[in-house]
């Protein structure tokens, strides 16, 4: 299997993430390696790397005693790091428990039940735990479940802890004093949003325990949106290389992503192709559909479609984002941030009594109830929808 970089490999046909386990805790740990699906394209690889780094990082501080566990863990621990076949080991455990004084009295029943076998205790619930129970609930879109464990991985390192158990209310309140103090209030509401949902799902799953995220992001004041701002004639839209992606933007509702991603044969002569490739995904199955070209987009994409390949393969940037660094230009020259010339398409349609079906099935979003799933909206009906905007 060669190597591609750093612990990333390539496998027949996927990448897979590898990390050696040190030697001095092997034992405790009772593996060699470290093994983890790295998905289907090395952006993706690369995407989840920090994430499988710092998990396998708070395993080693976990078994060399560097991270804190409450009691409680460190008994769910004891089949991990200790030989309970032994009987001098047994014994030596069985007397830590009578005499421990940080021991509650049903904790030191609990220790000895796990000590003499009579208890089989859960495994220390951990935040890889936390992120298969909400995968396997919510079914999230990728780029959720990348944010679901990139912010998971960050609050964990902020409190120090193995589990997600042992986190406090105290710790959520400082780590939301943390980001107001590095990042944008909008940025923190919605980092605080997704670690809430986490909790509200931990909450079902571990009765008893603590949601501490709860209302927490409640007294945010976030700034202004952009789409409620208004956004420049087009007529008057200069001062950019990426003009044409943002008309395109502006007459299609589509998200920076998809139009970011495009390649050159996506750009049919009557529509346009939103589909996942080997290096863009899309948010979710409703994103993938076909778009009526404008005919204010005809003259502008037909010099695009001699292009080999990625119409803008420069927009590509890490973690496979498309389009990351066009927010600030596209507010210079339009009035708006990307999303917010999609807020307008959105507003638009609605103006023009396009019904809910419609503004979906053309911006790609998910049917909202049962009903709505079944059926499909006519292409005449799309290309008066596309003609409106």
């Amino acid at each position: 299997m060669p190597k591609i970089a750093s612990h990333i490999y390539k496998a027949r046909q996927s990448y897979v993430l590898q990390r050696a386990v040190p030697s001095d805790v092997r034992q405790v740990v009772g593996k060699a390696t470290w093994k983890e699906g790295g998905g289907k394209t090395l952006n993706e690889a690369r995407a989840r790397l920090p994430g499988f780094l710092a998990r396998t990082d708070r395993e080693i501080a976990i078994a060399r005693g560097e991270l804190q566990l409450t009691p409680d863990e460190q008994i769910d621990r004891l089949p991990l790091t200790t030989d309970l076949k032994d009987p001098v080991m047994q014994e030596l455990l069985l007397e830590g428990a009578r005499i421990d004084p940080e021991l509650t009295q049903a904790q030191r029943e609990r220790m000895a039940a796990v000590v003499t076998g009579d208890l089989i205790p859960d495994p220390v619930y951990t935040a890889e735990d936390l992120i298969a129970i909400a995968t396997k609930l919510k079914q999230p879109a990728k780029r959720t479940l990348e944010s679901w464990c990139k912010q998971l991985d960050l609050f964990m390192q902020f409190c120090g802890t193995g589990s997600p158990l042992s986190c406090t209310k105290d710790q959520a309140a400082a780590y939301r004093t943390h980001l107001l103090e590095r990042v944008s209030p909008n940025t923190t509401k919605t980092t605080l949003n997704y670690l809430s949902g986490l909790w509200s799902i931990l909450e079902e799953v571990k009765p008893g325990s603590n949601h501490i995220f709860k209302g927490l992001a409640k007294r945010i004041k976030v700034v202004k949106s952009d789409k409620d701002a208004e956004v420049l004639p087009i007529e008057l839209w200069s001062g950019s290389i990426y003009v044409p992606v943002f008309k395109i933007l502006y007459y299609t509702g589509a998200r920076l992503s998809e139009i970011a991603g495009l390649k050159a044969d996506d750009l049919r002569d009557d529509r346009i192709l939103i589909r996942p490739n080997t290096e863009r995904s899309l948010k979710t199955a409703a994103s993938e559909r076909e778009i009526p070209l404008h005919l204010n987009l005809v003259e502008l994409v037909e010099p695009l479609r001699s292009r080999q390949g990625f119409v803008w393969p420069q927009l590509q940037g890490s973690g496979g984002r498309w389009g990351h660094n066009l927010s600030k230009p596209c507010k210079v020259v339009t009035g708006v941030n990307p999303h917010g010339l999609r807020h307008r398409a959105a507003t638009r349609l609605r103006e023009m009594n396009f019904n809910e079906a419609t503004v979906g099935k053309l911006l790609g979003h998910e049917p909202v109830s049962i009903t709505a799933s079944y059926g499909s909206v006519p292409w005449s009906r799309l290309v008066e929808a596309v003609n409106a905007l």
